[in-house]
């Protein structure tokens, strides 16, 4: 059988047909696709910029409105920190509980400074959660539902104070007066007789004291000395 070769007229535009069908395609693929994909793209990243741009002019216009708040807040800060400490080692603990004992004619005859532990005392944060706990709850639920406060440390120092009634009490006082940073947790005191230096009897009063020493601070790895 011979096969008729020839293209016919009909053929002819069909060809020309698909050619232009697979021009357009690779056209469409290489060019026009490509070239739209980088154009959103560039919208993409000219509204990024736009929203940047916005947020700097916003950051510049309020600056001076910035720099107002922070030396306000600083100044509260500054307020709410009068009267308690900033963190200190144990032998500034040491130093701030005896020169108070000092003060007052008093004796350490014993003391023992805890390393400080972060946090406000459980016993404040309890008494403030009790009023919204049912009554058969437990001070264990309630303690594990209260939220942990940063930058206040608590430092338990133990100290024993020989003196007069009248001069243990007046410390007390003192603290409970003029020491917002200091609580008073727990006092005992028990009299004694003892002899003084000219081996005269004489009375004294003993006083086991707890002590809280409120610091301010991110606690550090580095214990104080």
């Amino acid at each position: 059988m011979k096969i008729d070769m020839e293209l016919k007229p009909g053929d002819v535009v069909l060809l020309k047909v698909l050619a232009c069908v697979l021009i357009l395609f690779f056209m469409a693929r290489f060019l026009i696709f490509p070239g739209m994909e980088k154009h959103q793209d560039l919208v993409a990243k000219k509204d990024d910029l736009t929203i940047e741009k916005q947020e700097m002019q916003y950051t510049i216009s309020s600056k001076a409105s910035t720099e107002k708040k922070i030396v306000t807040q600083k100044e509260n800060l500054k307020k709410a920190q009068e009267g308690f400490y900033d963190l200190m080692e144990n032998r500034e603990v040491d130093s701030l509980i005896t020169g108070l004992a000092l003060k007052h004619d008093l004796f350490p005859v014993y003391l023992n400074i805890e390393d400080p532990v972060a946090g406000v005392p459980v016993a404040y944060q309890l008494s403030e959660a009790s009023d919204d706990s049912a009554e058969n709850s437990s001070a264990e639920e309630s303690q594990s539902t209260l939220p942990y406060v940063q930058y206040v440390n608590t430092t338990t120092v133990t100290i024993t104070l020989q003196g007069q009634e009248v001069q243990i009490r007046e410390l007390l006082d003192d603290i409970a007066k003029n020491y917002p940073g200091i609580q008073v947790r727990s006092f005992d005191m028990q009299s004694g007789t003892y002899v003084d230096s000219s081996l005269q009897k004489t009375e004294q009063m003993n006083c086991n004291c707890v002590l809280a020493v409120y610091t301010c601070g991110e606690l550090s790895n580095t214990k104080g000395e």
